[in-house]
């Protein structure tokens, strides 16, 4: 679990608009399984599987409006991790892989009127999200590890979006790992 820190990046093309740069916090979830990627015995590559939430929220303020968005995408993830640093119980891997995800709730704010993102072509439908980050992992047994994380990300919404809606992801998370097998 940690902190997104988004940017949304939206352009109307219609000609008295203005493009908004908003940024915002929202909460990061993420469950999944992790396992040794058995390739050439390279026993440095791991891959992970998992199912994520991510809160994307964001205000922006102009001198005539105020525009907030809050929204929850739910995805599924799948990330390689290269263990490139080892240190007795203390690791730190790179991480790369992508994230897909639709929107599950999300509501647009304008000057006190709401609106219902979901039914947005700019905000439903299928996102694509590529993810690069750094962990560094701490052993407190065999069987089970504590990590930091920083991800970053940019969305790219697959289908409509004549507004051009995107979303710049930095993210932290904290996370517990555990063996499901005894070794």
């Amino acid at each position: 679990m940690g902190k997104n820190f988004s940017t949304f990046s939206y352009k109307n093309r219609a000609a008295f608009t203005e493009k908004l740069d908003i940024n915002g916090v929202g909460d990061a979830y993420e469950f999944g399984y992790t396992d040794v990627l058995k390739y050439k015995n390279f026993k440095d590559l791991k891959y992970t599987g998992s199912v994520t939430i991510n809160d994307f929220n964001a205000i922006a303020e102009t001198p005539l409006n105020r525009l907030e968005w809050k929204t929850t995408y739910l995805g599924v993830q799948s990330t390689v991790d290269y263990q490139f640093y080892d240190s007795f119980f203390f690791f730190l891997s790179a991480r790369a892989g992508l994230n897909l995800s639709t929107i599950l709730r999300g509501k647009q704010t304008v000057n006190n009127a709401g609106f219902d993102l979901t039914r947005n072509g700019e905000f439903s439908g299928l996102v694509l999200q590529p993810v690069i980050g750094v962990y560094a992992k701490y052993y407190l047994s065999k069987n089970g590890y504590l990590s930091a994380g920083l991800n970053l990300s940019k969305s790219l919404k697959l289908g409509n979006n004549t507004d051009n809606v995107s979303i710049n992801n930095t993210q932290i998370v904290f996370g517990g790992y555990f063996d499901l097998i005894k070794r």
